[in-house]
């Protein structure tokens, strides 16, 4: 995704004094001199490019703004967010003294922190709610494979795919009490334009897993078109079927899987 492409709204910033914060991305300008000092990087790099109007924390809460380049800002994914409100929690939580005691603040820079907290929080409870009972379709419709053991990565996942404007099926939250969980999964197997595969431990132990995947699998080899994408979501052994397939890597760094799997959505 470009910069100018980035939607207004919760950002993670990449680059700068600024890096690893979380912030509101609330409009467009342009970076003249008086920014310059604050990204410590030249004259000629910076004045007159496109600048990114940041507030950190919430809108109405923040003390101010900043204006930084476009191209320091980045959509914000679940892992973003969680990996940040741990980092905030040992600055400014509860029990920050106890869990990092080398950090000092004073408590403007703690009243700061705390700010982009309430901000962390508020952009997590959104995301799942909306993804939990939107009942907006959008995109793709896509049928996230999974052991139950892996139910949070499969949440992330999907939460992240929804914020692309997908529509992803998860069992937990497509299926209502009283329906035949088997019919509703192979409906949504049916229904689904991708099938996504996490691979795990758990899920390649699983014959209930394989048989959702494998459903899709047989379509993919029957009209010639990708439908399954497998997700490398912990160190497995690979089933047979899959083993041709390149898949997406999540072991090491969320971000980087996340932008594969959107990727070949949007391509294939």
């Amino acid at each position: 995704m470009k910069p100018n492409e980035i939607p207004y709204g919760p950002v993670k910033i990449i680059d700068g004094y600024l890096k690893d914060r979380i912030g509101y991305y609330d409009d467009e300008d342009t970076i003249f001199d008086e920014e310059i000092d604050c990204l410590e990087i030249s004259d000629e790099e910076v004045c007159g490019i496109p600048g990114a109007v940041i507030y950190i924390g919430d809108f109405f809460l923040a003390e101010g703004y900043y204006i930084i380049p476009q191209d320091f800002i980045a959509p914000v994914t679940m892992e973003d967010l969680m990996a940040r409100r741990e980092k905030l929690h040992d600055f400014c939580g509860r029990f920050s003294e106890v869990r990092n005691p080398e950090v000092d603040l004073d408590e403007e820079d703690k009243l700061d922190y705390f700010r982009e907290l309430h901000y962390v929080d508020s952009v997590l409870v959104d995301r799942m709610i909306e993804v939990r009972y939107s009942n907006k379709k959008s995109g793709d419709n896509i049928f996230i494979s999974h052991s139950s053991k892996d139910k949070n990565f499969a949440k992330w996942l999907a939460t992240d795919l929804k914020a692309a404007g997908h529509t992803p099926w998860l069992d937990e939250w497509s299926i209502k009490v009283g329906e035949s969980i088997p019919q509703k999964i192979s409906e949504g197997v049916k229904d689904a334009t991708f099938v996504i595969v996490i691979l795990s431990e758990y899920s390649v132990a699983s014959h209930w897993v394989e048989r959702e995947w494998q459903t899709k699998y047989w379509d993919e080899v029957e009209k010639g078109k990708i439908q399954v994408l497998p997700v490398m979501y912990q160190d497995c052994k690979i089933p047979e079927l899959l083993k041709s397939k390149r898949y997406a890597d999540f072991r090491n760094n969320y971000n980087n899987g996340l932008e594969d799997i959107l990727h070949a959505i949007d391509v294939l």
